[in-house]
C-alpha cells in the first residue's frame, strides 16, 4: 500500500525519472490550485485591513507550502534518496545472511506500523474536513426549509475571473482535489521519512547487539595473534556497521535540515492561528470543528515531525550505553582500543535537526507546543 502513495505522487525510485518529473510537476501544479488563490485572498485582506480574513487563511495557506516543500526536498535530493535505498538493500540482505535481521526488522516494523496509524489518521481528520461544507447543501436536500441554508466554502480564497459562490461546487471540486493531493503528500513524505529514520535508528541497535555478543563469545587472548581470531573479525563488523549506521544519518540529516526548518516555523504559526480561529468562531459550530480539526492535524503533524528523531536519539545513546556495559575488559588492549574508538563517537548524538537551530525530539516538541499557546493567548488578547 505504500508502495502505491510513492508511485502516486513519483516517489518511487523504481519509476523512470522523466515519469517522475512528470508526477511532481502535476502534483505542485495541483496544490497551487489552492495556493495561488488564497494568497490572492491574504493580498485583498491585507488591503482593506482585515486581520480576521488574513488569520483564516493561514492554515491551509500554511498546509500547502508544508505539503510542496516536502514533496520538492524529495524530489530535489533524489541523489541522497537513492544513496539511501541502496544502504537498505546492501545492509538487509547482509545481515540476512548473517541470520541477525531480526533486530533491524523489528524497529523497522515499529516504524512502519507508525507510519500506517499516522497515515490513517491524517486522512481521517481531511475526510471530516472535506465533509463539513456539505452539510448545508445536504440539509437543503433532505430537510428543505423555505429559503436556501448559507454556504461555506471549503476554504477562504479569491477568484480574479469569476465569483466562487455562483459557482460553489465546481470550486469545491477543486479545492477539494488540492487539499486531497496537500494531504496525501505530507503524509506519504512523512511516513516515508519515518520508515527511514526507524531503519537508522535500527542500524544503532544492531551495532550494539552485535558489540556485546562478539564480546561475550570473544576467544581472543594477550598471547595469540588478533588480526586471525574470530572475535577480532567480529569486532570488525561491528566498527564497520557504526561507519555505515553514522553514513547513513549524515545523509538523511543533510536531506532534511531545512526543510524541518520551514516546517517547524510553518507549523507554529499554524497552530496558533487555527487555535485562535476555532475559539473565535465558536459562535458558528461548523467553522469551529474545520478550525479545530485544522489545528489537531497541525499539532499531530508537529508530534510525528519530532518523535521519529527522538527514537533516533535514544538508539545512538543506546549504543554507548551497550559498548559500556560489553565484557571489553576481557578482550586484548589492541582490540579494547578499536572499541574505545566506536565508544567516543558513540558520545556524540545523532540528532536531526532543523538547520541546526532546533532539534527534532520531544523535548523541543513540548517546549514549541508551550510557545504556540503563549502566541495564541497573545493574539487574543489583542483581539
Amino acid at each position: 500500500m505504500f508502495k502505491k502513495y510513492l508511485q502516486f505522487l513519483g516517489q518511487d525510485p523504481r519509476q523512470p525519472h522523466r515519469f517522475r518529473n512528470i508526477i511532481v510537476t502535476i502534483m505542485v501544479i495541483s496544490i497551487a490550485g489552492i495556493l495561488v488563490p488564497t494568497l490572492l485572498e491574504v493580498y485583498e485582506s491585507i488591503s482593506i485591513k482585515n486581520l480576521d480574513a488574513v488569520i483564516e487563511c493561514l492554515p491551509h495557506l500554511i498546509a500547502t507550502v508544508i505539503s510542496i516543500v516536502k514533496i520538492l526536498n524529495v524530489h530535489f535530493h533524489t541523489q541522497n534518496f537513492d544513496k539511501l535505498y541502496k544502504l537498505m538493500i546492501t545492509q538487509w540482505e547482509q545481515l540476512k545472511s548473517k541470520n541477525e535481521l531480526h533486530l533491524l526488522e523489528e524497529i523497522t516494523m515499529q516504524g512502519s506500523k507508525m507510519a500506517q496509524i499516522y497515515r490513517h489518521t491524517l486522512l481521517s481528520f481531511m475526510g471530516l474536513f472535506l465533509l463539513v461544507p456539505l452539510v448545508s447543501p445536504i440539509l437543503d436536500f433532505v430537510f428543505p426549509l423555505n429559503e436556501t441554508r448559507p454556504r461555506q466554502q471549503l476554504l477562504r480564497v479569491k477568484y480574479i475571473f469569476f465569483d466562487d459562490e455562483k459557482y460553489f461546487y465546481y470550486v469545491y471540486l477543486q479545492l477539494a482535489w488540492g487539499a486531497m493531493i496537500s494531504v496525501v503528500t505530507i503524509v506519504t513524505i512523512d511516513s516515508l521519512y519515518i520508515l527511514i529514520i526507524h531503519y537508522s535508528s535500527g542500524l544503532f541497535a544492531v551495532c550494539g547487539h552485535q558489540t556485546q555478543k562478539a564480546t561475550k563469545k570473544s576467544n581472543l587472548q594477550a598471547n595469540e595473534n588478533i588480526s586471525g581470531s574470530y572475535g577480532y573479525e567480529q569486532l570488525r563488523n561491528c566498527i564497520i556497521m557504526h561507519d555505515e549506521a553514522i553514513q547513513f544519518y549524515d545523509i538523511l540529516n543533510e536531506s532534511s535540515r531545512i526543510s524541518y526548518l520551514i516546517q517547524v516555523g510553518l507549523n507554529m504559526i499554524g497552530i496558533s492561528a487555527t487555535a485562535v480561529q476555532a475559539v473565535t468562531n465558536l459562535d458558528r459550530p461548523g467553522e469551529a470543528l474545520r478550525f479545530a480539526l485544522f489545528c489537531g492535524a497541525d499539532q499531530f503533524h508537529l508530534f510525528i515531525l519530532s518523535l521519529p528523531g527522538q527514537v533516533l536519539l535514544d538508539h545512538c545513546a543506546e549504543l554507548a550505553n551497550n559498548i559500556y556495559s560489553s565484557t571489553w575488559y576481557r578482550i586484548p588492549v589492541k582490540t579494547q582500543k578499536m572499541l574505545y574508538m566506536m565508544q567516543i563517537r558513540s558520545q556524540k548524538p545523532c540528532t536531526l535537526t532543523a538547520a541546526g537551530f532546533y532539534e527534532m525530539n520531544m523535548e523541543n516538541f513540548g517546549n514549541t507546543f508551550r510557545m504556540c499557546m503563549s502566541y495564541f493567548t497573545m493574539i487574543m488578547s489583542l483581539k
